[in-house]
């Protein structure tokens, strides 16, 4: 089957079923933030974070203001260290992102929130052509979008009774269900976190079904596509070039050994050689760069113990398995080379998440894909061998036990959304003046001078200002946990005067940025220190001049 006849294969009404659900979804994953805005308190402005990795989101923003303020090249301002002319990487999505937000004049945050929802009904559009691909009965290819939509682990249910989620970044391996804190974990988190997650999703799976096409027609067109769809991917998401390498690979090796055609390597090697160029250029940054190059010798993700990958995906592992164990021996699995694929798939990436890579735990991306298509074959055949199936015909108990085993936790992880910005956690919630502060720096800090401060404050300042920061971020920081300690100190007033003095110098550090979560965790009184000039005072927020 080609790709027109592919498309052709869908109906009217599936299309609209589609767009339905698109709209659903968008109103789902979009509301809680409005609510968010609106349910600010007076002299206070929501931040634009949610509950899944809060971190990063300024970081996002930085990039976006970057863009908007004319820079191609996106750098790291969450780290002190100086960047040169010629220094960061070039981003086709973030860049893409930031020339909306330049165009329309859009604040960053805005500009994050409206790319994530305009690209869902792309998502859908691209994910429902794929799943014709493996499934022509239409019933099945809603089951199967459905079910892929709004299923998750079972981490809801032990998340009390495990280790809690740690605060810093001194243990690698997060020991908690990987549903409640992974976004790419399923389709409901990537669709619900960041819109660079969704893009990476569809061209995951654009990359998938051209290859598979490609394979399927003799058809160089497609791989060529494929290719094409990789350049982009891996220019903005690298590491995912060894996942589908190494799964397309092994389906090729099995096609090879069915059909004893060589030559459908070629379509291998046609879009693996077009996905290359930007991971030679991201391998020549990490080389010449010093800030990218120690950035990425920080960013490492292992995959925790295996226990919490189980929680993670939950029945979907359990019953996926199940489906290879009950098809494989009846001959159900390889008379269809779509299911030998999903099986490939799913048995490769469980080894890859462990794989001696120091950013397997990316590899959990798309795995929640051959878990379902997985299911879905497996319900329809045991559907067909019993027709009359009590539990089949009882539609109101079908939804209930998916709701109770396949997606708790995606409705425990939208209404910890929802409880976060009802309860204006501080994270979430910036007093206004905070804007204010940052505005002056802004206007005053011409000479870009390193501005210091409290780990979460530092978050926030290069995620709204284009100003570096001397600490913010566990990846984007460079030597983190140095700087970690040597804040720590200042804060807690531990430097002698020359030290302090000696500190502040050796580090380009013009200004200190004082605010109540400062006053909280510290105890140093910057007023009191006369290498430090009182510059601005509005509300909450103060900020100290460093003296020459």
């Amino acid at each position: 089957m080609t790709l027109k006849e592919l498309v052709n294969s869908i109906s009217k009404k599936e299309w609209r079923w589609v767009i339905l659900l698109s709209i659903v979804m968008i109103l789902i994953l979009g509301l809680p933030y409005v609510y968010a805005y609106l349910n600010s308190q007076p002299g206070y402005f929501y931040t634009g974070l949610h509950s899944f990795t809060p971190g990063d989101y300024p970081v996002y923003f930085s990039y976006i203001n970057q863009i908007k303020a004319g820079h191609w090249q996106l750098r790291d301002y969450f780290t002190s260290e100086a960047q040169p002319r010629g220094a960061g990487l070039i981003n086709f999505f973030w860049l893409a992102v930031g020339l909306l937000a330049r165009l329309f004049y859009l604040p960053a945050d805005f500009a994050f929130h409206l790319s994530r929802l305009l690209l869902i009904p792309v998502f859908f559009i691209i994910f429902y052509i794929f799943t014709a691909y493996f499934f022509t009965a239409k019933n099945q290819r809603k089951l199967t979008v459905l079910f892929i939509t709004f299923s998750s682990g079972i981490g809801t249910y032990f998340a009390g009774y495990l280790l809690k989620f740690p605060s810093g970044t001194d243990d690698l391996i997060y020991k908690w269900p990987l549903d409640l804190w992974i976004p790419e974990l399923n389709v409901f988190s990537v669709l619900s976190h960041s819109s660079h997650i969704i893009f990476s999703f569809i061209l995951l799976v654009a990359f998938m079904l051209l290859m598979l096409l490609a394979w399927d027609n003799n058809n160089y067109w497609y791989s060529l596509a494929a290719g094409l769809c990789g350049f982009v991917w891996f220019n903005f998401h690298p590491f995912f070039f060894p996942y589908v390498a190494i799964i397309l690979f092994l389906y090729l090796l099995y096609l090879i050994g069915k059909t004893k055609r060589i030559k459908l390597s070629g379509h291998y090697l046609l879009a693996m050689a077009l996905s290359l160029p930007f991971i030679f250029y991201h391998y020549y940054k990490i080389k010449t760069d010093l800030v990218i190059g120690a950035r990425a010798s920080q960013n490492i993700l292992p995959t925790p113990p295996f226990l919490f990958v189980f929680l993670g995906f939950g029945f979907l592992l359990i019953f996926s398995i199940i489906a290879i164990i009950y098809l494989a021996p009846k001959k159900i699995l390889f008379k269809n080379n779509k299911h030998v694929f999903l099986a490939i798939w799913l048995v490769a990436a469980l080894a890859i998440i462990y794989a001696p890579i120091f950013f397997q735990r990316r590899f959990l991306m798309g795995m929640q894909i051959p878990m379902v298509f997985l299911i879905i074959i497996l319900l329809a055949n045991w559907a067909a061998s019993h027709p009359n199936s009590k539990i089949l015909a009882n539609k109101f108990l079908l939804v209930m036990l998916f709701v109770i085993f396949f997606c708790f936790s995606t409705f425990f992880n939208l209404v910890r959304d929802v409880y976060y910005f009802h309860e204006h956690i501080p994270q979430f919630y910036l007093p206004k003046e905070f804007k204010t502060g940052l505005n002056w720096l802004n206007d005053n800090n011409g000479e870009k001078k390193i501005i210091l401060s409290y780990e979460i404050t530092g978050q926030f300042i290069p995620g709204f200002i284009n100003q570096q920061v001397y600490l913010a971020h566990g990846i984007e920081t460079i030597n983190y946990k140095e700087k970690r300690n040597e804040v720590s100190k200042f804060f807690a007033d531990k430097f002698t005067e020359p030290e302090a003095k000696e500190f502040l110098k050796a580090n380009r550090i013009g200004y200190v940025f004082f605010t109540n979560v400062e006053r909280k965790y510290c105890q140093i009184k910057p007023a009191d220190k006369d290498y430090l000039q009182p510059v601005f005072s509005d509300g909450q927020v103060e900020i100290y001049a460093v003296k020459n």
